[in-house]
């Protein structure tokens, strides 16, 4: 029974993939890959992160993430359930679970000049 559940772990595994080029859009840089090798990222780590093929993160990488991308760990991740009987609401990989995100330049785009302005006065206001 153990080797069954041991199985079926990580037969779910692929379900929890890096989230690394969604974020990068989300904050609205043009050259994702460019922004991750500025600051410190191997090329070919920066390349299989954008591409959602690295496995495993280096702890220091997880730091430098979150201080670029202004993020916690748990949004550098995206879970997406593998079968229906691993989607119920006390799975504690809901929190990860994979959401549509604003996407800043295409949000920018169908915004006047004066919108764009407000916006950014209203956040100045709350910071």
């Amino acid at each position: 029974m153990h080797q069954q559940n041991t199985h079926s772990i990580q037969k779910n595994a692929d379900m929890v993939q890096l989230n690394i080029k969604e974020l990068c859009r989300a904050r609205g840089f043009r050259h994702p890959h460019a922004t991750l090798t500025k600051a410190g990222i191997s090329n070919k780590v920066a390349i299989d992160m954008l591409k959602g093929k690295k496995k495993y993160l280096v702890i220091q990488h997880v730091e430098v993430l979150c201080k670029l991308l202004r993020c916690t760990p748990n949004d550098l991740f995206t879970w997406t359930p593998d079968e229906p009987a691993d989607d119920y609401p006390e799975n504690t990989l809901q929190i990860i679970r994979k959401k549509q995100r604003l996407d800043l330049n295409e949000a920018l785009k169908g915004m006047s000049l004066e919108e764009i302005e407000e916006m950014v006065k209203g956040r100045k206001k709350e910071g």
